[in-house]
């Protein structure tokens, strides 16, 4: 048997190595985009004081995310963006954000809140270095493919190799837990859902270069290990469901706008559809006795009260009604004290709400989750507008945020500082293209739509001065 250290160090010079030839293969990609895709690394695994001490002590984690927010701040200070532009096209999230940082006001039990905000307004600025590139859709995907690049084997050899550091012990003496580098199966399978989207990318853009996709040896090998981890070791209760569910669902989106490319009117309309007959099939359902959510857990081998989560969701809503209109304060909720007002059902010492909308409604109150609708009505208009003018950057991010708005009924992302998809969210959520004058070689790269993009969006906007 090879030695562990040895085959670590040998996916270490495996990925070093692809992550180099990416490089020189994109020669497009500037530099800058290392900040945001180390920032995505960060987010999609431990902390940085666990990996060079082995516990989290707090210290050299804040250290490494103040330079990174440090540099993006810099690089966005060297944009030729227009920022009146940006702040008023995405108005509802930086009103959002002003709320955020706000209601930290009135949080009793934190004793110093402003802390908490530190890591969500980082993940804004972070957000905007992507959202401002000259291609925002290259650069994120390539951002999702060097992340998966190094974690996803990573990931493997700490669950072969390393199971102190790759599994989290099964409490009722089942099969162990698959958790790679990250802390827990979700952000595993969160983890895995930005390495299908980055290499199924690639074998889409090979086929459309004219190249056969089965001749795509690293993306069917990256694709072949994601598959691995998603198997969780062969146990439904080591397996993240809600990751797989949501990963199906994004690339179902994708796939059905894609015969809406010569017909973009109807987008509307077969969203509505959509939504109507989820309707009418809960509806339908509820009239004999189940429900939606009960069938799509029993599919997943599961029980309708989704591992206890609804359980979870009654004690929040009871909770979080002392406090209706503005919430406990952003990171006021989940506090010492609350742990003794749980019922007892809810016995697993919960640190989120595993439902995002109501982790903002607990945190920020009926005033959050008002302020959150209008972030999600503001971005998906904006992506419908985006997808009439260049497709395929536009159905990328309509796929994207529904499937955040869906990962977020069973997991709590939202306003989440460092979690891997409320950054995700920010960057498929924000746009700001049409409001950054890159010289015209940085668009020699762009769609032909581009400039359409720019002809629609500035009618209403003001422009670059």
């Amino acid at each position: 048997m090879i030695p562990p250290k040895i085959v670590l160090w040998g996916c270490w010079f495996f990925a070093l190595y692809l992550l180099w030839r990416d490089t020189k293969k994109h020669p497009e990609i500037p530099r800058t985009l290392w900040v945001p895709t180390l920032w995505l690394m960060r987010c999609a695994s431990r902390t940085i004081d666990y990996w060079l001490g082995g516990t989290d002590t707090g210290r050299l984690d804040p250290v490494f995310i103040s330079i990174l927010m440090v540099c993006g701040f810099f690089i966005l200070m060297r944009r030729p963006c227009n920022w009146n532009g940006i702040f008023a096209r995405n108005s509802a999230l930086f009103i959002f954000y002003g709320y955020l940082v706000v209601s930290t006001l009135w949080v009793d039990d934190l004793q110093n809140p402003l802390v908490k905000i530190f890591r969500p307004v980082g993940d804004l600025i972070i957000a905007l270095v992507v959202t401002t590139e000259a291609d925002p859709r290259n650069a994120i995907i390539t951002m999702f493919r060097r992340c998966a690049i190094l974690l996803i084997p990573m990931s493997i050899v700490l669950i072969r190799y390393f199971p102190d550091l790759g599994r989290m012990q099964d409490k009722h003496w089942g099969l162990d837990m698959w958790i790679g580098v990250t802390t827990h199966k979700n952000p595993l399978g969160q983890t895995c859902i930005i390495a299908a989207l980055g290499f199924l990318w690639s074998l889409l853009e090979a086929h459309r270069n004219g190249r056969r996709w089965f001749r795509q040896y690293i993306p069917l090998l990256y694709l072949a290990m994601t598959a691995y981890l998603f198997n969780g070791g062969g146990s439904w209760d080591s397996r993240s469901s809600t990751a797989i569910i949501c990963l199906i669902f994004a690339l179902g989106l994708f796939w059905l706008f894609g015969f809406m490319r010569r017909h973009p009117e109807l987008l509307l309309k077969r969203i509505m559809l959509c939504v109507g007959m989820l309707v009418i099939i809960s509806v339908v359902l509820d009239l004999f006795g189940s429900s939606l959510q009960g069938v799509v857990a029993e599919t997943q081998g599961k029980k309708e009260s989704l591992s206890g989560r609804t359980w979870l969701w009654q004690d929040v809503i009871r909770i979080g009604m002392k406090h209706p209109i503005f919430g406990s304060g952003y990171g006021g909720f989940w506090v010492p004290s609350i742990y003794s007002e749980l019922s007892p059902r809810v016995d697993n010492h919960p640190e989120e709400a595993h439902n995002g909308y109501l982790e903002t409604f607990a945190n920020l109150g009926l005033v959050g989750v008002g302020l959150l609708a209008c972030v999600l009505f503001q971005s998906l208009k904006s992506a419908v507008k985006t997808f009439h003018a260049d497709f395929e950057y536009g159905r990328l991010r309509l796929a994207m945020i529904f499937m955040v708005m869906l990962l977020n009924y069973s997991e709590a992302t939202f306003t989440r500082g460092n979690h891997l998809w409320w950054f995700g969210f920010l960057i498929f959520a924000i746009y700001a293209r049409p409001w950054v004058a890159w010289p015209e070689t940085s668009h020699s790269n762009l769609p032909d739509h581009h400039d359409q993009t720019e002809e629609i969006e500035s009618e209403s906007e003001p422009t670059l001065v």
